[in-house]
């Protein structure tokens, strides 16, 4: 995340033989209640096992799947290429096998590492998208490749300057793909910079859309996010920032939508709030955004927290989660609202979330919200990352809840921020829910409630990471891919 202060002219950039799998899994527990549906998760450390002695941040992770085969998908984090900068690309990872193991492909054009990418799959079978901020200089690249397993550098469709946080999503219409990315573009007029890049037959050019429709102090928040549904509804949830003292920001929380797929000249305007007769519902007014380039919770910042979901296939169900600070004792807390009316008007919290951050929403076939967050417990050295997803058939009246991982927090020391990233990402395909996620991946079982699997050489014995030759290795941060199944 790189924001730029447009109002105030500064800027903030921002004893067991070692193994690839977990330990025995434990004795199988008593059957549970007829009416509890047991929710089973499987965890992958991504590092593939040729990487086994790296040491680096892979914060901020990604992640695709593709409908056309359930055994491929690609994901990302912030990655540097073993073959150093020198090398000019970047990797992403690839699986095509479900997620059971991954490798690196070093196609993505970009010096010294993968950061601040998103992407999404295309209409044939290995199609990839891509939004990246390429290194150096963080100029907005939007990539494509036919095969995504391929060795290939990706295309370069288009580029420009002075954006950050490129989000992209992308849908099938007839026989052609529709590409929508968020960003937060410091070209834009008047401060007005939440925008979505479209482009409507999944090549160049891409049309720039302003998506703000009020005045903000400068510029929006990083996180703008769009989503669209099967019937050409396309939601786009960003934060309005409208004043601030210092670091902490004063924003709106606001959803746009176009019920055409952004096809018309001057989209995302459909949705349009009763207090101002403007486009963009006001979900939540005047909330206190702690903004800072520093560490704020735990090791990690905080200030980007969006997320946005529909469902797919019943359009008038979408979902919002945001981050602020609720009270001068409060550090961070995320709170998550549905709308049943396309919007147009919400609950109240269906769930607020203490000391948490990075939220994704998805929604399955089946109308099941699936909610994956990050929460801090504990204090000081003893404070842990416990990494939740949650799963509700009623909006979140009530919710089923599993840990994914609860490691430390305090280590290792960041190298940088994003600590762990300003985002996750959840997605469901059929009747699971796929994520990603990052932490610290010191290989003990305890950590991992529901069992992990490393490709990376271990020792759980001592709990130690190992490099090829059976040296120990620091820990690190570390991608985790998980599958859950939804409840029915």
């Amino acid at each position: 995340m790189r924001a730029t202060w447009i109002s105030v002219g500064i800027i903030l950039f921002a004893a067991c033989k070692p193994s690839d799998k977990g330990p025995p899994p434990p004795p199988p527990s008593p059957p549970p209640p007829s009416d509890h549906v047991v929710v089973h998760a499987q965890v992958v450390d991504i590092i593939p096992r040729r990487l086994s002695g790296e040491t680096w941040q892979d914060a901020e992770p990604f992640l695709s799947l593709y409908a056309s085969n359930p055994d491929f998908l690609a994901a990302s984090a912030f990655t540097p290429n073993p073959g150093g900068s020198a090398s000019g690309t970047a990797p992403i990872f690839v699986s095509s096998d479900g997620g059971a193991t991954w490798s690196l492909r070093n196609t993505i054009p970009s010096e010294t590492m993968t950061a601040d990418i998103t992407h999404a799959v295309g209409r044939s079978p290995r199609e990839l998208y891509a939004g990246i901020m390429r290194q150096p200089d963080y100029p907005l690249n939007e990539l494509s490749t036919s095969d995504f397993l391929s060795f290939v550098t990706m295309t370069r469709l288009a580029r420009r300057d002075s954006i950050d946080q490129p989000f992209m999503r992308a849908i099938k219409s007839g026989n052609v793909e529709r590409l929508y990315v968020g960003l937060n573009d410091f070209a834009a007029p008047g401060g007005r910079t939440a925008t979505v890049d479209l482009s409507l037959n999944g090549s160049a050019p891409f049309a720039s859309r302003r998506i703000e429709t009020r005045n903000t102090l400068g510029q929006n928040g990083p996180s703008i996010r769009p989503a669209p549904a099967e019937d050409g509804t396309v939601y786009v949830a960003y934060l309005g920032w409208r004043s601030a003292a210092g670091s902490t920001i004063q924003s709106d929380v606001v959803v746009a939508r176009d019920d055409h797929g952004a096809t018309s000249a001057n989209p995302f305007r459909d949705l349009v709030d009763p207090s101002d007769h403007l486009p963009g519902r006001l979900l939540a007014r005047n909330v206190t955004i702690t903004w800072s380039n520093a560490p704020t919770m735990g090791q990690e910042r905080i200030g980007s927290t969006l997320s946005l979901a529909v469902d797919g296939l019943h359009s008038e169900n979408v979902y919002v989660a945001w981050g602020d600070r609720v009270g001068n004792g409060d550090i961070w807390t995320v709170h998550v609202r549905r709308s049943t009316d396309r919007g147009a008007t919400w609950s109240t919290d269906v769930r607020t979330l203490k000391n948490a951050t990075a939220p994704s929403l998805a929604v399955a076939t089946n109308r099941t919200v699936g909610l994956l967050y990050q929460q801090l417990t504990g204090s000081g050295n003893t404070s842990r990352w416990v990494t939740h997803l949650e799963q509700s058939r009623d909006g979140f009246a009530t919710h089923q809840d599993i840990i994914l991982a609860t490691v430390p927090a305090m280590t290792p020391a960041y190298q940088f921020l994003p600590y762990l990233g300003d985002y996750n990402f959840l997605l469901s395909r059929g009747n699971q829910f796929l994520g990603i996620f990052s932490a610290n991946n010191t290989p003990d079982s305890a950590n991992f409630p529901h069992g992990i699997v490393y490709q990376r050489r271990v020792d759980w014995a001592t709990h130690r990471l190992l490099d090829r030759s059976g040296a120990p290795v620091a820990v690190s941060i570390d991608p985790f891919f998980f599958s859950a199944n939804v409840l029915p």
